[in-house]
C-alpha cells in the first residue's frame, strides 16, 4: 500500500505521529464519554437541587449530543423528547409531556432558569442567516468547546472574518457548495485551504457522535487530521462520519425551517446571508425585557373599562344602533379569553375552536373569516350588515398577537353575503384592534380618527392612552427582506443598530408605535397591511404597501392578496417609496 503523505500543522510530515494519535483519539473517545456521561449525571443533580427548576429525563445522554432547552427551539432530537416546563405550585418544572400550557408568567421563569443554565456552560454561539432562494433562514449554533476548542475557534473566527497573511477571509456571503438530499450541505470553501493556524489541523476528537440533523464538522481531504475552512451540515443521521470528522457544534435553533424547506424542491442557490457570534445570554435577557420594559406603564386612575369607553362612544352618535358597539364587545372578548392560552402548545388549535363556538352561539356579524386557517364562518341570521377578518394568533415565537378588522356590507340585506363582500377600500373599514400578548397584554382599538390603547388589568380591559402618537426617534428596526438598497442606504443610516425582529407583524407594529422604529416585511396578507396602515395613519407616522404610502387608496383585489410592508417615520418611508417606485 502506497503512504500518503499528510502535512501537519506545523509544516512537517509525520504519518507515525499521526497513527498513533488517531489511536490514542479513539481510545480517549471511550474515556471522555464515560467522564461526560457521569458529568451529565452530576450536572441533573445540581440542577434538580435547584428550587425553580427539577428535570425528568427518560433516557441518559450525554450533554454534548443533548440540545439546551429553550422555549422556541426548533429543533427535535431524535433519542429523547425535548423538555418542556410547566408551573406546578409557582415553580417551573421541566416535563417529557407535550401538552402543556405555558402562561406568560411561566415564561419568564423559564427564561430566567434558561440564564442559569446558560451561566453555567461554557460554550460558544454563532448566529447565521442562510439566504434559500432568496428567502432568509436564521439559525444558532452552539459549539463544544471542550471536545474541539481548536475547530471551535476556527469557525468562529471565520464566522466573523479573519485577516490571514494579509488576505480577509470570512464565511459571509459565501455559498455551499455541495447538497446531498438527506445527507448534507457544505459550505466554507475558498480559493485555497486554510485555516486560523495557517494551513491543516489536527482532529481533536470524536465525541461528538452524527446522530442526528443540525450536526456541524470540517470536511476533510478524505483521510484525517485535514481539517480546514469547509464545514458542513448534516440534514439526517450520518453515523457512517463518526471515526472520520470531527464535528464540533449542533444547530440549536432554526433547523426544522431550514429541513422544510430542502426538502420541498432542489435549490442550486444556498447562500450564508450574514454570520457572525451570538450572545445568547443577552438574548434571552432581550427576551425577558420585550416581557417587561416594552410595553409597561402605570394604569391612570379611576381608569375606564373598555366596554364603558365603547358604549361613551356609541352616545355621540344618535344614529347607532348598538349593533356595531355589541360586535367589537364580542371581539375584544374573544381576544381576552384567547390570552389565557395563547402559548400553550396548542394555542392556536384552541383559538380557532373557541371563535368556532362562540359565533354559533352569538352570530353579531353576517360572516367571520378567520385568517389562521381561511375558514369561513357564515351566520344564520342575515340581518346583520358587518363582516369581519381576525387573525386567531399571529406569530410562532415568544411573541403572539390577535387582530381584528371590520367592514361593513356593501350589497342588500337580501343578497347572499359571500368573501367577495371583503374587496373594498381601506377607508370604508369600520374598525380595527389588536391585541398584544405578554406579562402587560395590550390592546389597540381605532374607528373613525381615534386610536386608543388598553391594559389588561385584573381580567378587564383598561383604557391607558388616547390619541396614540409614534415617537419620532427610532429605537429598533426589524426586517425580514433580503435588500442591497435597505441595508446600505437605509438600515446603516438609522440612530440604532438594534435589530429586533420577530415574526408577529401585530408585535412589531406595536413597538413601533410605543418604542419608534422601523419595520420592513416581505410578504403579509392584505387584511394585515390595512390594520397596519390604519394604525400608522392615526398616530402620525407612515407606511407603504400595495404601492401607495396613502390608507384610503389601499384596495382588496383578493382576500388571499400578499403584498409587502413598510413602517416607520415619513423620511424613511418615502425614501423606501422613491426607490420603490423608480424600479418599477
Amino acid at each position: 500500500m502506497s503512504k500518503i503523505k499528510v502535512m501537519s500543522v506545523t509544516g512537517n510530515p509525520d504519518l507515525l505521529h499521526f497513527k498513533n494519535l488517531q489511536l490514542t483519539e479513539r481510545k480517549k473517545t471511550y474515556e471522555i464519554q464515560e467522564m461526560h456521561e457521569s458529568e451529565y449525571d452530576h450536572q441533573v443533580k445540581l440542577l434538580k437541587r435547584d428550587a425553580s427548576l427539577r428535570i425528568q429525563i427518560k433516557k441518559l445522554q450525554p450533554l454534548c449530543n443533548q440540545e439546551p432547552f429553550t422555549m422556541d427551539d426548533s429543533f427535535m432530537s431524535k433519542t429523547i423528547k425535548r423538555p418542556l416546563l410547566l408551573i406546578q405550585n409557582g415553580t417551573p418544572t421541566v416535563h417529557s409531556n407535550r401538552r402543556i400550557k405555558f402562561t406568560q408568567s411561566m415564561i419568564s421563569q423559564a427564561y430566567e432558569s434558561q440564564l442559569r443554565f446558560f451561566n453555567q456552560r461554557k460554550n460558544t454561539y454563532v448566529q447565521m442567516m442562510l439566504s434559500i432562494d432568496d428567502q432568509l433562514y436564521p439559525v444558532i449554533i452552539e459549539m463544544f468547546n471542550e471536545f474541539a476548542p481548536k475547530a471551535c475557534e476556527n469557525f468562529t473566527k471565520f464566522c466573523e472574518g479573519v485577516n490571514i497573511e494579509g488576505q480577509f477571509y470570512s464565511y459571509k456571503k459565501s455559498k455551499f457548495t455541495k447538497y446531498k438530499p438527506n445527507g448534507f450541505i457544505q459550505g466554507g470553501q475558498f480559493d485555497k485551504k486554510i485555516s486560523i493556524y495557517g494551513g491543516y489541523f489536527e482532529d481533536e476528537s470524536y465525541a461528538l457522535k452524527h446522530d442526528c440533523e443540525g450536526i456541524i464538522g470540517f470536511a476533510n481531504d478524505g483521510f484525517q487530521h485535514t481539517n480546514h475552512s469547509q464545514f458542513y451540515i448534516t440534514l439526517a443521521p450520518m453515523p457512517f462520519f463518526d471515526y472520520k470528522r470531527v464535528a464540533f457544534g449542533k444547530i440549536i435553533r432554526g433547523m426544522k425551517q431550514i429541513l422544510k424547506v430542502l426538502k420541498q424542491e432542489q435549490h442550486s442557490d444556498i447562500v450564508i446571508y450574514d454570520c457572525g457570534r451570538y450572545d445568547h445570554q443577552a438574548q434571552i435577557k432581550l427576551k425577558l425585557e420585550k416581557f417587561t420594559d416594552d410595553f409597561y406603564s402605570n394604569l391612570p386612575e379611576n381608569a375606564q373599562s373598555f366596554n364603558k369607553f365603547i358604549e361613551a362612544e356609541q352616545l355621540k352618535h344618535n344614529e347607532a344602533s348598538g349593533d356595531f358597539t355589541q360586535l367589537v364587545k364580542y371581539l375584544v372578548e374573544q381576544m381576552r379569553i384567547i390570552s389565557k392560552f395563547v402559548y400553550s402548545l396548542t394555542g392556536l388549535k384552541k383559538a380557532i375552536q373557541q371563535l368556532n363556538e362562540s359565533f354559533v352561539k352569538t352570530q353579531y356579524c353576517q360572516i367571520l373569516y378567520i385568517l389562521d386557517n381561511q375558514q369561513t364562518l357564515l351566520a344564520d341570521n342575515q340581518q346583520s350588515k358587518y363582516i369581519v377578518a381576525f387573525r386567531a394568533v399571529d406569530g410562532t415565537d415568544s411573541c403572539r398577537a390577535s387582530a381584528f378588522i371590520i367592514f361593513k356590507k356593501q350589497t342588500t340585506i337580501f343578497k347572499q353575503v359571500t368573501l367577495n363582500d371583503f374587496k373594498q377600500q381601506a377607508e370604508q373599514i369600520s374598525s380595527m384592534g389588536y391585541c398584544v400578548y405578554g406579562q402587560t397584554t395590550q390592546l389597540v382599538f381605532g374607528t373613525g380618527y381615534n386610536l386608543s390603547m388598553f391594559t389588561l388589568h385584573n381580567n378587564e380591559f383598561k383604557l391607558q392612552q388616547q390619541e396614540l402618537q409614534i415617537p419620532k426617534k427610532e429605537t429598533f428596526f426589524s426586517t425580514n427582506i433580503k435588500d442591497d438598497f435597505l441595508q446600505n442606504k437605509i438600515i446603516i443610516n438609522l440612530p440604532t443598530k438594534n435589530m429586533r425582529y420577530t415574526d408577529s407583524i401585530f408585535t412589531t407594529l406595536h413597538r413601533v408605535v410605543r418604542l419608534g422604529g422601523l419595520a420592513m416585511y416581505k410578504e403579509v396578507t392584505i387584511f394585515e397591511a390595512i390594520i397596519c396602515a390604519f394604525t400608522l395613519a392615526r398616530s402620525w407616522g407612515w407606511s407603504f404597501c400595495d404601492g401607495t404610502t396613502t390608507f384610503n387608496q389601499i384596495k382588496i383585489r383578493d382576500i388571499k392578496q400578499l403584498t409587502y410592508l413598510y413602517l416607520g417615520q415619513q423620511k424613511w418611508i418615502q425614501k423606501i417609496e422613491n426607490h420603490f417606485l423608480s424600479i418599477v
